[in-house]
């Protein structure tokens, strides 16, 4: 199958965390270090609540509703370069991953990513995997006001690309990622990376990795076969 044109009016959105990398320990181990540096416990359960918001919400959950907007900030940013110096050594693709991305841009899909990660941890891990020069459009926590499960970043892309929500997959490891891609009214996709598949179930598919989907299936999802 070689590349088609009707396919650029298709686009597959992928969220990062968790669905490009397995980057959830890192995450996991940079809130650790962040509340010992304020004084408060994170906990395994709280970094499952919240995995795939953006970080000055879950900060915000961490410490309670005292401490300001200037200090939510300044701490989310505490954690967030501890993750880039954490990460930048350890990253690989998850399965699947370079393989659906190839297959897909050579067919004429539109690619992004949709994360609620900070622009500054996208890019490098995007750029860390060599893998940046496949989307069409990335979009972070720098150009989205209302996070996960609000659906602004995957409406977004779609504005951004001039594309029908509906003629939208989303790719997504998280609840709120999940929910997001629904209340966008596109079709979601979920990887049990970070959460288990009862978490999941309202997604259109439940996977294990990017190995368990193929071109094929993308196009019976578009009603394009």
């Amino acid at each position: 199958m070689k590349y088609n044109a009707i396919y650029s009016h298709y686009c597959v959105i992928f969220d990062m965390d968790g669905v490009l990398a397995d980057t959830g320990p890192i995450h996991f181990e940079s809130w650790v270090n962040l509340g010992r540096f304020i004084g408060v416990e994170f906990t395994r359960e709280l970094f499952e609540e919240t995995f795939g918001q953006q970080s000055p919400t879950i900060t915000r959950k961490l410490v309670g509703p005292d401490p300001d907007e200037v200090l939510i900030e300044k701490w989310a940013n505490i954690k967030e370069k501890n993750y880039r110096e954490i990460v930048k050594d350890k990253l690989a693709p998850l399965p699947g991953v370079m393989k659906i991305l190839a297959d897909l841009k050579s067919k004429g899909f539109k690619l992004a990513v949709g994360s609620s990660g900070p622009s500054e941890n996208v890019d490098l891990v995007l750029t860390s995997l060599k893998i940046k020069h496949y989307f069409d459009v990335i979009i972070t926590a720098a150009e989205v006001k209302k996070g996960k499960p609000e659906p602004d970043v995957f409406l977004i892309v779609a504005k951004t690309l001039n594309i029908n929500p509906k003629n939208c997959i989303v790719i997504e490891d998280a609840p709120v990622g999940i929910e997001a891609a629904m209340r966008a009214e596109m079709i979601p996709i979920a990887l049990t990376t970070t959460h288990n598949k009862e978490e999941l179930l309202n997604a259109h598919l439940i996977i294990k990795d990017l190995t368990e989907i193929s071109i094929e299936d993308i196009l019976r999802m578009f009603k394009l076969n």
